[in-house]
């Protein structure tokens, strides 16, 4: 029953997050940097770090608005979205540091606008989106 809710939450996430992105920032490196940011976030969250909980739900609701975006531009072909995915991922680790926060900072600005912007009940999906995505995340291993 909670997946098939997940799998609800996710399409509607996808379908209407309709807001234009404002400084044009590539999807794919913005998704990327805040996905490496998450993984690290939850991995000290499981360390002991209760208290990186509510950063890690607001960088999962970060790359959340993102992913929306970039379905609506249609990028909706899995396999090649994994692949421009991935490709994205090499380039951030390959960023000096300083590059690095830099584009984090300015993809978490621009992810913070396209919420803002966005009509209560889709930031709420945004929200449930990103409670599902965290706990999946944070799950021991079974």
């Amino acid at each position: 029953m909670f997946s098939k809710f997940l799998t609800f939450s996710a399409a509607l996430l996808l379908s209407v997050v309709a807001v234009a992105q404002p400084s044009g920032s590539d999807n794919a490196q913005c998704v990327a940097v805040l996905k490496l940011q998450s993984n690290d976030l939850a991995g000290q969250v499981k360390a002991g770090n209760e208290a990186r909980k509510p950063e890690l739900l607001q960088v999962l609701r970060q790359g959340a608005a993102f992913v929306g975006d970039a379905w609506l531009d249609g990028s909706r072909d899995e396999d090649k979205a994994k692949a421009k995915l991935d490709q994205a991922e090499d380039q951030v680790r390959r960023l000096e540091p300083a590059k690095a926060r830099a584009l984090r900072q300015q993809c978490s600005t621009e992810a913070d606008t396209m919420i803002r912007q966005a009509p209560g009940w889709q930031r709420k999906v945004i929200d449930r989106f990103a409670q599902a995505r965290m706990d999946k995340m944070l799950q021991s291993p079974q």
